[in-house]
């Protein structure tokens, strides 16, 4: 998958829910018609005729922006362990499905929920954040790279284990309504990497208790040329040169549990 590709998910997906939508009001409309449903009509269907016009406006959008894409500039998929900058995207999902791309537009990798159910689509996000969450990441060709599993309830706690399901880290995590405070600690439970980050997730750092830097987070801003194939709002990470792999797991883990009810 490419930048490209990933647009067009998002632009069909609005496109039939704009479609859904429009064709619940119709059938409300008829059941009126036929009194099968009484009571005001227009303020029956209007959220579900509002709700396809946005949908539709959406998926415009995303068909425009396929459309200015560059047709010559995408890379070949590289390695997700190697990628100083890595460019975070959100496909419509239930749950979590976040897409890690490089700055070429190709894909990297991506975390997504072990146990996504088309049930979950019912549960509203204040109570999804409170479950327990199994997530994993893949790199571009599927193969697993680490596993995230987070307890129930209102803070994360979390548990980061490598591809055969060894612990390699861990995360506990303690909120408020300004920031994000939290702990990142080594599988032998050593403290490794406090956090404290603003609740907005705008833009905030990760070191090690030593000072040393792992990564950077930052939205609003990129490169000019990296606007070509992203919106200007995309998130991105930026990993030091000599982050290797765990650490970059860890990092990963920590976003699927801060951005897990993100959307773009």
């Amino acid at each position: 998958m490419n930048i490209r590709e990933y647009y067009q998910k998002i632009s069909n997906s609005n496109f039939h829910a704009s479609w859904i939508s429009l064709g619940l009001a119709i059938l409300f409309f008829i059941g009126h018609v036929t009194s099968l449903i009484r009571g005001p009509i227009i303020l029956i269907t209007s959220p579900f005729i509002f709700f396809s016009i946005v949908q539709y406006i959406i998926h415009r959008i995303y068909e425009n922006r396929i459309k200015e894409l560059p047709h010559d500039l995408y890379g070949k998929n590289a390695d997700l362990l190697d990628a100083e900058h890595i460019l975070l995207t959100f496909l419509p999902a239930p749950t979590l499905r976040l897409l890690l791309f490089a700055p070429d537009g190709s894909l990297l990798g991506e975390i997504r929920d072990r146990n996504m159910k088309w049930f979950m689509w019912m549960v509203p996000n204040f109570l999804s954040m409170l479950l327990a969450k199994r997530y994993e990441l893949v790199d571009h060709d599927g193969r697993l790279l680490a596993n995230y599993h987070i307890k129930k309830g209102l803070f994360n706690e979390m548990s980061i284990m490598d591809e055969e399901g060894s612990l390699i880290g861990s995360y506990e995590e303690k909120r408020t309504l300004m920031k994000i405070e939290g702990m990142i600690y080594k599988e032998d439970g050593t403290e490794w990497m406090p956090i404290h980050t603003p609740g907005s997730l705008n833009s905030f750092e990760i070191a090690t208790k030593n000072g040393e830097k792992i990564v950077s987070y930052q939205e609003g801003w990129m490169p000019l040329e990296w606007g070509k194939r992203f919106k200007t709002n995309t998130p991105i990470l930026t990993f030091s040169s000599h982050v290797e792999e765990i650490p970059r797991f860890i990092i990963f883990g920590f976003c699927a549990a801060t951005l897990n009810h993100r959307s773009n």
